[in-house]
């Protein structure tokens, strides 16, 4: 506690009451004598800031100071408390790990819970010290480590070159009607833009062989062909989880409405949680189609590169040529520059 909060308020304890001068503190409340003043009302606050965030250090080193001198009769004292167990062990293990000389007073009990389990002091002081300077939060914390988690594993090398972990694709989709006939609509039949390929040949390309056990797809897909898709990322090797709405702004013709969105679906295998999932993008994202037929923005790969930062990353049915020293390899035979790579 600070010196001069102590010296203002008086700390005192008759019987199971704690009094800070014009306040008396029980186990169910606060009450007030006398008439304190707006000086003495804001110091008692703080000082009960402080305990809130101090009591967890109490309890941990009382329980290791009494497992250490009392043996047998720790666990006695222990089940008299009728506390959680589980809580009373993180506490221990907490302050067992964190020596009193490191712990932070600019960070809470929860980030140094989360630091606690690293193994090395060097490490723990680290991340505190981060954890301090841009003030996370214990989830941005975790979020901040199972990155650095992830980046030491594909630093080590352990995944084969040509494996990829992130894939993102814009199949050439075919309609049986061949999609809806307007002459002057650019986005009428696909066909008249570039070759199709039925469901079957989409889903036969050798897309499991190339990808990790841990991996992500972002698979775009129109509204009428949302059922169709399904064989595609089962034969991939993927399950679907989510998905993200382009509202393209522009209305195109369809058969029951003007459809103005498309559907990115985010699909998963194995495990593949978005390494930096905060702050969370939104499952809707508006910007007005080009002329060019298909195109995407290029906030989607943008977005992509954001949450999913680590390992290789392969672009199915791409147009572009990656600049020297990507992590991205383009596969496609719209490839817009001299230097193609066939699909």
């Amino acid at each position: 506690m600070a010196t001069s909060n102590q010296k203002l308020i008086g700390v005192t304890q008759p019987g199971s009451a704690l009094e800070l001068g014009a306040f008396r503190l029980t186990a169910v409340g606060l009450t007030v004598k006398g008439a304190p003043s707006f000086d003495e009302w804001e110091k008692c606050g703080a000082w009960l800031k402080r305990v809130e965030g101090s009591v967890q250090w109490w309890l941990g080193d009382w329980l290791n100071y009494g497992e250490a001198k009392y043996g047998e009769k720790y666990s006695q004292a222990l089940e008299a408390t009728d506390a959680e167990q589980g809580t009373l062990e993180n506490y221990s293990y907490v302050a067992q790990n964190i020596q009193i000389s490191r712990r932070r007073e600019d960070v809470s009990f929860s980030v140094h819970s989360e630091v606690a389990r690293l193994p090395t002091a060097r490490e723990q002081d680290r991340w505190l010290k981060r954890a301090a300077e841009e003030q996370w939060s214990v989830a941005l914390l975790r979020n901040a480590l199972r990155l650095a988690k992830r980046q030491e594993h594909f630093a080590s090398g352990d995944l084969p070159a040509g494996i990829f972990r992130v894939v993102y694709a814009d199949p050439p989709w075919s309609y049986d009607d061949s999609g809806v006939i307007v002459s002057s609509d650019a986005y009428g039949r696909a066909e008249r833009h570039y070759p199709t390929m039925a469901i079957e040949d989409i889903a036969a390309l050798p897309v499991r062989e190339r990808v990790a056990d841990d991996a992500v797809l972002f698979l775009w897909v129109t509204s009428p062909l949302l059922s169709a898709c399904w064989p595609v990322i089962e034969a991939w090797g993927f399950e679907y989880k989510t998905s993200i709405v382009w509202d393209k702004v522009a209305h195109n013709y369809g058969h029951y409405v003007s459809v103005r969105h498309e559907l990115l679906l985010i699909c998963t295998r194995g495990s593949c949680t978005p390494d930096v999932p905060t702050p969370m993008p939104d499952s809707v994202y508006v910007e007005q189609r080009t002329e060019g037929h298909s195109e995407k923005p290029a906030y989607f790969r943008d977005l992509i590169d954001r949450l999913y930062p680590l390992g290789n990353a392969m672009e199915v049915f791409g147009r572009w040529t990656p600049p020297r020293g990507s992590r991205w390899t383009v596969y496609g035979n719209q490839i817009q520059t001299t230097d193609r790579r066939s699909a």
